[in-house]
This record gives C-alpha cells, structure tokens and sequence, in this order.
C-alpha cells in the first residue's frame, strides 16, 4: 500500500509539472498571452520557456526574475510596433534582477505570432532604460545594458540599436554612452561620454558618433573630441565604421583601431596610445613641481615600451 501511495504522489507531480510546461508552450504563442502567464506565476520554469521558444536555456548563474533560487517576482511590459507589425515582451524583475529579458514577436500574414528572437540586459549601476525610436521612418529599439565591473575600475553602458525591420534580434549598431576607466596607479585612465547623429542620403545610411574623451591621472585631465563615421549601403544589416578623425575636422583623421579602442572598454587602448593622445598633459606633469603627478607618471612610464614620446618624457623628469 506504501509503494501504491507513493506511485501516486510521484504520478501526480509528473503531470502537474507536465501541465505546468504545456501552459507554458501555449503561452509562448502570444506575446501577451505569455505576459499574463509570467505575471500570475511568482516561480515558472525558464528552461521550459527557453525549449518552447527554441533558443538556449539560460545559465545556472543567470539569476533571472520568476527563477526559484530567490523570491523575485517577473513584471512585464509589451511594447507595440506597427510597420511592420510586431511586440516586444520586455520581462524584469521587480526586485533585484541582474538581467532583464527581450523577447520579439512578430505578426505574420495570417494574424499569428512568431518569435523572432531574445535579447538580455545587465542591470546593475546604471538604470535601466530602453526606447523605440523612428529614424527616417525605420523603427529601431534601442537597449541600455550596464557592462560595469567595479573590481576593475571599470564603469561602462551599452547601447544596442535593433533594426526592427530586420529579421531575428541582433544589433545593427552598438556603442558606449558613457564609461570610464581609471587604473591610477599604472596607466592613463579615460572617461568617455558619446552621442549619436543619424542620417539618410540617396539610400546610405549613416550614424556620426560624436566622442568626447577625458584622458585622466594624478595632476592629469586632457579634454579631447573625436568623430567616428558609420555607415551601411541600403538593405544591409549591420553598421561598421567608415572613417575617424579628430574633432570635427574629416582632414584630421586618426587609425580607425585607435577610434574603435577610444570609444569602447573592450581592451582599449594601449599604453603607448594612451600617452601618445595624452601627451600635451603628461609634458605637464614633467615639467611641473606635483610630486605626486611626478611620481605616478615615472610609474606609467615603467610599463610604456619605447616611444619618441617615452623618451621625451624622461628627459623632462630628469632636468627637474
């Protein structure tokens, strides 16, 4: 009688976790459908979204909102697009969540949903944010997402633009709004802050990148303004930079690695690039009486392989 009672309590869990993921399929359909279902449950099961869907199922180190590891509860938000007719389920935690989750439906002839893709956002210092914009009548979402690592001194946001007349769910464009990085006790740190300017000419589009970048240290702050032009013919998909230069001056042009590097936190720039943008300040600090700024730029130096301005440099800290 034991061995029966337990079969049937076995039994009964099965099927309640089986109806559990068949509702979570015939939610999947819908992008409000699967709204209402994620708001009703406080825990649901993300694998069995993630098999529903066809994508991969998150990490086990995702910690995601509805995930029952923590009591953290999903709100949702659905965001309408017409032209072409499509929602995007935005699911996020109502507590603390390190990500927020995407998902883009698109409507087909025949009035039903297909799921055209995920995206996640890291949420931590920066709060989150998100907008759809129309840029010469082409609806692109645009994505914050906070690629911070306080251990490493390094603070950064990402924006990702999505074309939303293009299929799937991948970024057409991609950059840093601000971010900096201040490693003050071995190279010259930076902190960056950028706008975009689109435009549309006989079918070419292009994304000016307007950057301004503090190159900073001990006894050290040097303003500095570069351009960097993306551009894609008509029907493409992705953005890629065309042409970089200092200021607003195109005849000032500078490496497009060196631009690329400048905007972005993803290894930056070397030490010899950093010095070598930096100069005028670090001539400064040489020639001046900070012994402190002195000090630390003796250590930059150290770490800098052999440079024209390494060189000068250490000629200057040795007259004083």
């Amino acid at each position: 009688m034991k061995r029966a009672a337990v079969a049937i309590v076995l039994s009964s869990i099965a099927f309640s976790q089986d109806a559990r993921r068949d509702d979570i399929v015939v939610a999947s359909k819908s992008p409000t459908e699967l709204a209402r279902y994620i708001e009703s449950h406080k825990v649901f099961d993300w694998v069995a979204l993630a098999r529903a869907l066809g994508i991969p199922p998150p990490g086990q180190y995702d910690f995601r909102c509805g995930a029952a590891v923590v009591e953290n509860p999903c709100s949702t938000q659905v965001v309408n697009v017409l032209n072409p007719d499509q929602a995007i389920l935005i699911v996020q935690g109502e507590l603390l969540s390190l990500r927020d989750v995407y998902l883009r439906y698109v409507r087909k002839p025949n009035g039903e949903w297909q799921f055209s893709g995920e995206r996640t956002a890291f949420v931590k210092e920066y709060p989150r944010r998100h907008e759809v914009a129309r840029l010469t009548g082409r609806p692109f979402l645009k994505i914050a997402s906070d690629h911070s690592q306080i251990g490493f001194a390094l603070m950064q946001e990402v924006e990702d633009w999505f074309d939303l007349t293009q299929p799937g769910f991948e970024p057409a464009f991609s950059f840093t709004p601000v971010g900096s990085y201040e490693p003050f006790a071995f190279a010259v740190g930076r902190a960056v802050s950028a706008q975009c300017v689109y435009r549309q000419v006989s079918g070419v589009e292009t994304i000016d990148l307007i950057l301004d970048v503090h190159f900073n240290g001990p006894g050290l702050d040097i303003p500095a303004t570069y351009t960097g032009v993306y551009g894609r013919p008509a029907g493409g998909k992705k953005f890629s930079l065309r042409a970089a230069y200092s200021g607003w001056d195109p005849k000032a042009s500078i490496p497009l690695k060196d631009f690329e590097d400048l905007a972005g936190f993803d290894g930056g720039p070397a030490d010899e690039r950093l010095v070598t943008y930096a100069f005028s300040g670090l001539q400064k600090i040489a020639s001046g009486s900070d012994h402190d700024a002195r000090e630390w730029l003796t250590f930059v130096l150290e770490h800098v392989e052999d440079i024209p301005e390494k060189r000068t440099l250490l000629e200057m800290l040795a007259k004083r």
